[in-house]
This record gives structure tokens, sequence and C-alpha cells, in this order.
């Protein structure tokens, strides 16, 4: 047997390197690979720390590693061959190519286990044909693949499902996924519900970003939820004046220019330190795809996640140079429904829309308005839009209100819920 064909040294030493160089590169590959898939023992070993450290948020370098090994070091080659791994890394790309070597390499291996076994056992006659080729078939059908470790399997499915209801049913039939802050949306919603993809959409200057703020604050601190909010638009600095506004009900105008008396300062200490204390991550520095997608994903193996807030949807980078625009959008909308999944969040991606609305007599949006409508239509479990009347009535006899209309609700009730507006203050309530 030629050892190529089930072991691929610089793959499994140029995999480690990397992970040591850039901890984030562990991300790409813990769905393709397990420490099991490594053909040398002492790669296990050292696979199986980098792992748990990274579930402990804790840094990936050498002298973790040595900790995180005890007396397992020695089995691996020591301080110098942790150290080699790490000379030896030439960041390439290329990592998640080299998991897939290394899980074809251990295919490879699993194979010949079991082709081994049925040939044993044939020699020996210790079990009939019909036997054999049930031990076949169990072996492949359970053999993990790459592209699919979903067996179809409802059992688990059904106990969580049943748990839920039950849960739910001795709270008295309170929503199943998290609290707006809202009663009426909640209700025609079910709360923030867990593997659901939202769109926000408005025109400009409607409020879209105070409403995902909002929808972001009441997460986390009323129901606990740990929330990330990706602001492609502004710095740290604009949102979290906002949130203090938000929470403290000093207005806006006054956080923002600091004149604030002997009272109000008191006021947002408190403000800022619930929320420093809270589940909120705040990211102004992300605009990829993908990496909106890895520290969703770091969030919520060290910490935790719940809800994932998007500001906005139009201007991330899908992270592939095509002309057109459409298509783009529809590989981020996917992407982003498809994270939701995986990691059993609820995703709020707010949206442009269109300039339709303005040549209308009545200016409240439809789901035609949504730019690149399509794809986010289809994509979307949820679609609202938020709709001020007195943006285009200066006489509306509705200043202080915000309607949140929702246009599409895979699994509950359209309709339109009206909010009191309070610009002042950064708040809906």
């Amino acid at each position: 047997m030629n050892i190529n064909k089930i072991y691929n040294k610089e793959a499994e030493t140029s995999i480690m390197g990397e992970i040591i160089f850039d901890n984030n590169g562990l991300l790409e590959v813990m769905d393709i690979i397990s420490s099991s898939d490594f053909y040398h023992d002492g790669h296990k070993l050292i696979f199986h720390a980098m792992v748990k450290l990274y579930e402990q948020g804790k840094k990936i370098d050498v002298v973790a590693l040595a900790e995180k090994l005890g007396t397992s070091l020695k089995e691996v080659g020591g301080l110098t061959y942790l150290s080699q791994l790490l000379g030896s890394a030439l960041p390439s790309g290329n990592i998640k190519y080299y998991a897939e070597i290394i899980k074809e390499k251990s295919t490879n291996r699993e194979l010949l286990k079991v082709i081994n076994k049925a040939q044993n056992d044939i020699e020996n006659e210790d079990k009939k044909s019909e036997e054999i080729v049930d031990y076949f078939e169990n072996k492949f059908l359970n053999m993990k693949n790459v592209s699919s470790c979903d067996d179809g399997d409802i059992t688990e499915a059904m106990i969580g499902v049943i748990d839920r209801m039950e849960e739910r049913y001795i709270k008295g039939g309170e929503i199943s996924g998290i609290k707006t802050g809202y009663k009426i949306l909640d209700k025609a919603l079910g709360g923030l519900c867990s593997e659901e993809f939202i769109i926000l959409a408005a025109r400009p200057s409607m409020g879209k970003t105070t409403m995902a703020l909002n929808l972001a604050l009441n997460a986390v601190l009323k129901s606990g939820a740990s929330t990330a909010f990706f602001n492609l638009e502004m710095g740290k600095d604009q949102i979290l004046k906002r949130a203090l506004s938000n929470y403290s009900e000093i207005p806006y105008s006054l956080v923002k220019e600091s004149k604030l008396n002997d009272d109000q300062w008191v006021e947002i200490m408190k403000a800022a330190s619930a929320i420093t204390d809270s589940k909120f991550s705040l990211y102004d520095k992300v605009f990829t795809i993908n990496g909106i997608k890895r520290e969703c994903k770091k969030l919520k193996i060290q910490k935790g996640l719940d809800v994932v807030i998007i500001d906005y949807l139009q201007l991330i980078d899908s992270g592939e140079k095509t002309q057109n625009r459409t298509i783009d959008i529809a590989k981020i909308s996917r992407t982003l429904k498809l994270m939701a999944k995986e990691l059993k969040v609820t995703v709020i991606a707010l949206s442009q829309l269109s300039r339709a609305p303005e040549a209308r007599l009545n200016h409240r949006p439809m789901l035609s308005d949504l730019r690149e409508s399509g794809s986010l239509e289809q994509d979307a479990d949820v679609v609202m839009f938020l709709y001020r009347d007195a943006y285009y009535n200066i006489e509306s006899e509705e200043k202080d209100t915000i309607e949140t209309i929702i246009a599409k609700n895979r699994n509950g009730k359209v309709g339109t819920v009206k909010l009191k507006w309070k610009a002042e203050l950064q708040k809906i309530v």
C-alpha cells in the first residue's frame, strides 16, 4: 500500500502551522475535520488541544498548546516540534483545501479498515455473506462525509420540538422566540426565532438603525440574549452614544455634545455599565460576508450567540469580483439564511429600498420595492418595512408614530404594528 494514499504529512503540519499563525483559521476547518481525522497520533493530540483552547476563548500559541497538552507534550515532540510547526507556517489561503485532503485520507483509511475486516470475515468464514453485506452498508452509510452530516433522523428533532412545546405550555403559551420588547410585534412574529432570517427595510432616514439598535438592546438587556451588531455604515462611537441615550433616556443631542449636568452623568455611567456588562458585541470594521460569518461562528463557539443584526445588507462585500450586484446580493442573502440555520440564531439584515415608494401617492413600501428583491424576498422568513408618515407629511396626525409593516411572515401573520417614535432619545416604545 502506497502510504501517500492514506496520509499526507505536509497537509497535517501545514494546517496546524497556519492555525497557530492565525487562530481564526480553525473556524475554516472545524466543520470539515476533527482530531480523529489526523493520521499521526501526535497531530491528533495537538489539534484536539487547539480546539479546546479556542472553545475557551484562549489564544492558540506554542506556549498555550504546551500547557494544554500537559503530560502529552513529550509524546507530540515537545516544544521543539510545536515551534517547528509555527516556523514552517506559510499562510496561503489554502487551509480549507488542506482540511479536505486530510478528510479524504481519513476516509480512505476507514474504507481500508472496512474492506480488511470484511475480507477477514470471508476468509475465516466467521459470518454469512448477508451479514457481511449489512456490515458494509452500515459502515458506508455512517461514514462521515464533508458535504453532508445530516442523516435525516427525526428522533432528536422531535424530542426538541416536544420539549419546547411543553416549556411554552408551562409558561401559559408564552412566545417561543426571544422577546423584541414590543408585545404586539412578538405576538405577530412569535419573537425572534432561532434559524430565522429577517429583512428590515426602509427608505433612508426612516429609522432603520434606530429600530435595529432598539431590537438589539431589548434582546440583550430584557431577554439576556447574546447579540452581535455589525454596523457597516457608522463607527462604534456613534452607535454607543445612541445606545447610551436610549438606555438613560437623555436626549441624543446632549449625549452627542456631552452637555450633561451632574445627575445626567450619573445616569450615563449607569447606562454605560449596564451595556458593557451585557452580552452585546459591536463590530464596525467587518465588511465581508465571510468576515461576518467567521466572527459569528467564533462568538457562538466561545460565548454563545442568539441574535445577529447587520446594518446594512447592501454594504456587505461578497468577496467576489462580479459586475452584477444582483448576483452579489443573492449570494449574501443565501449565506445569511444558511448561517441562521447552521448557527441556530436569528439573523436580522437591514436593507435599503428602491425609489419606487417616492413616486406613489401612498408612500408605504411593498415587497417589490426591495432592491434586488427576488433573492431577498425568497430567502427571508420575515420581511418588515418601516414607515413614518411625518417624514412625507408635515401636517400628519401621527408625528410620533412609526409603522412596522410585516409584509411577509413564513410562520405567522402579516399586518402593521404601530409603535411610538422618540427620535430625541433614539428610542422606539
